[in-house]
């Protein structure tokens, strides 16, 4: 049996503009652990953590002070949070997409929005307290 190269289809190639546009974007929405505790730390009175994980997840452990709204409610229980606050979604780890959905959800509805990488696996290695 002999084997064949599979020919992907060609991907467009992006200008310098565009991909600088791209990652601007992408600094805009992402937030690393580290900076996160930053602003809490700093003691930043617009901002509301919002835990998107399971009931079970949350019950585990969780950033001091989030909001806990699973991503499947996350719809029907905006008008929990407050338009006023910048709102900064997490969920597992770096494989999972919750935040991004969540965040996207969010600014969808005039919810400034944003997401925190790597989510509360990270935020633990980066010293998170944890509250239980």
């Amino acid at each position: 049996m002999s084997v064949q190269a599979v020919r992907r289809p060609a991907i467009g190639r992006a200008t310098p503009a565009q991909l600088k546009k791209y990652f601007e974007l992408k600094l805009a929405a992402e937030l690393g652990p580290h900076n996160v505790k930053r602003l809490l730390d700093a003691g930043a009175a617009d901002l509301t953590i919002l835990d998107v994980r399971s009931a079970e997840g949350y019950r585990e452990g969780h950033i001091p002070g989030a909001v806990h709204i699973p991503f499947e409610a996350l719809p029907s229980r905006l008008t929990e949070l407050s338009k006023q606050n910048e709102i900064i979604a997490y969920c597992w780890d770096t494989t999972c997409t919750l935040c991004t959905k969540a965040a996207y959800v969010l600014a969808s509805n005039g919810f400034r929005a944003r997401e925190m990488i790597g989510g509360i696996k990270e935020g633990q290695e980066s010293g998170f307290p944890i509250e239980v």
